[in-house]
């Protein structure tokens, strides 16, 4: 039987339906063939079954060839044939026009198959040709890509493409202002996640391409896209709110925040990370302020379980802190690596907690008891080698390549002793500080060697620096065993030390080197 392109490029005109579907059937079985020249093809497949419907002759007929499309499409040149304007709207009308609902009485064969091959096209040529997403972003497409998500009634596939295809075309605010305003886009996702986050565990359809924990995921990257989107255009209209929605713009949103907060409770970590969905969701969170209406507080602080959602969210940074630092070194240093690997998870982690305890009292004490579990900070120890998990925040708050988790760490410990600076560096030691206060231009007050002082029943003061209580003896042990030259690196390093921390404005106080 000869193949469909022969057929076609023979100029029969009148091919019956059975033999366009016989070959169709034979390129498909040996589409690697048509490879070195798929924009041709491509095209050719786009000319009589997109473009117009001179070979639609059954659903069986087209699905065959948008499978074929679908392969061509993973070669660049292919792809580009299907990342024109025309091909785009006409793949998305397709799908719109074949798509069924899983839940419907229409169980005509091949059907569905064609709309997530659509999908499927459009996706691979917005990944292989970067420069037609915003002609998917073109309102005509949106409302195509919109309508059919909101109608899939838990339809994995095509939930999982149509929220590919709208995380990509998402890239601009103008987009997101229209999908809010003209579909209520954030609805839709919300249902969608929350849906795929009902079904997580249950056996997926048989002829699901994809698990409901990965749905899951996808439809929560693109929520993050349109969220992020969504505040440039909501900040340029209101320019006095702050990086988190506005109290009427949060509102609308509310149903993103919730279904996020519900995965944050309900994915344990996966070997030590996040997992894909807890990710996006923590990233969702951090847009909203806990200060909003009251319906967006009752979502983060809900009645009867009031700091639920802190508990939880702790749980993961404590989970994830714990493994990071239980490969640090002697010195009570984290490998760089390590840190590297785990910062883009535990930053907004420890942003979105920054959030909670400065704005809730409640949230601020549960969880200072949670990182200091003797309600009190035990100055017998440094900060950086104390039982439980302030000590190990503070590791990671002093590494010198740790990206923004540093300073995240570092806002997470200000917090929670009520942003008292001074406070704060009796608890982590100035020398465990500096890094974090230079890189956020706290200035050390002057006074602080007199001022910081914390008594116990046996009046022992704290060393700021060190942030253990002064141990005179061991000072003099130590002075005792260093021989002269020892001592004159020490003075030297200190001399520079002041003068440096003098010149960048963190302390302004005579250096004590060069006054004695």
């Amino acid at each position: 039987m000869s193949d469909y392109f022969s057929l076609v490029e023979g100029g029969g005109a009148d091919i019956d339906c059975r033999r366009l579907e016989g070959g169709l059937a034979a390129v498909a079985s040996n589409v690697d063939l048509y490879a070195p020249q798929a924009e041709r093809y491509a095209n050719t497949i786009l000319q009589r079954f997109v473009y117009a419907e001179t070979d639609r002759c059954s659903p069986k007929a087209t699905s065959i060839a948008l499978g074929i499309l679908k392969a061509l499409g993973r070669q660049t040149s292919g792809a580009s044939a299907v990342a024109s304007q025309q091909a785009i709207g006409g793949l998305l009308e397709l799908a719109r026009t074949y798509y069924v609902p899983c839940d419907s009485a229409d169980t005509t064969p091949y059907v569905s198959d064609i709309c997530s091959d659509a999908l499927t096209c459009i996706a691979n040529a917005m990944l292989l040709h970067p420069e037609c997403r915003s002609r998917v972003a073109e309102h005509q497409c949106l409302d195509n890509i919109a309508k059919i998500l909101g109608a899939t009634n838990g339809d994995l596939t095509v939930e999982f493409l149509c929220a590919r295809c709208l995380l990509l075309a998402l890239g601009t605010k103008e987009a997101a202002q229209y999908c809010v305003e003209q579909h209520g886009l954030q609805n839709v996702l919300a249902q969608t996640a929350q849906a795929a986050l009902n079904a997580d565990g249950l056996t997926s359809a048989a002829n699901s391409r994809f698990t409901p924990q990965q749905v899951l995921a996808e439809v929560l990257k693109a929520a993050l896209s349109l969220c992020t989107y969504s505040l440039q255009w909501i900040h340029d209209t209101e320019p006095e709110s702050d990086s988190s929605f506005p109290q009427e713009r949060a509102i609308e949103f509310a149903a993103l925040l919730d279904v996020s907060l519900r995965v944050l409770c309900n994915s344990p970590l996966e070997a030590h990370h996040l997992s894909s969905a807890a990710k996006q969701a923590v990233g969702i969170a951090m847009d909203f302020s806990t200060n909003s209406s009251a319906e967006i507080r009752e979502l983060w602080l809900p009645g009867m379980a009031t700091l639920q959602n802190v508990d939880a969210i702790y749980d993961l940074l404590k989970g994830i802190v714990s493994h990071t630092t239980s490969e640090s070194s002697e010195t009570g240093s984290c490998a760089d690596n390590v840190i590297s690997e785990y910062q883009d998870e535990l930053t907004p982690l420890a942003l979105v907690l920054t959030r909670l305890a400065t704005e809730h009292p409640d949230a601020r004490q549960r969880l200072f008891l949670a990182i200091y579990p003797e309600g009190t900070i035990d100055y017998s120890e440094l900060p950086e080698n104390r039982p439980g998990l302030s000590a190990k925040l503070v590791r990671l708050m002093k590494t010198p390549h740790g990206g923004m988790l540093p300073g995240a760490i570092g806002d997470l410990l200000l917090a929670l002793l009520g942003h008292d600076i001074k406070q704060f560096i009796m608890a982590v030691g100035y020398g465990n500080a500096a890094g974090y206060m230079v890189a956020r231009n706290i200035a050390i007050p002057s006074d602080i060697i007199e001022q910081v002082k914390q008594q116990d029943d046996e009046s022992a003061s704290v060393d700021p620096i060190t942030g253990r209580y002064w141990d005179q003896e061991g000072i003099d042990r130590e002075l005792a065993s260093m021989t002269d030259e020892e001592k004159e690196r020490e003075a030297e390093r200190l001399f520079v030390l002041f003068e440096r921390l003098n010149k960048t404005g963190v302390i302004k106080v005579e250096n004590p080197i060069r006054a004695a």
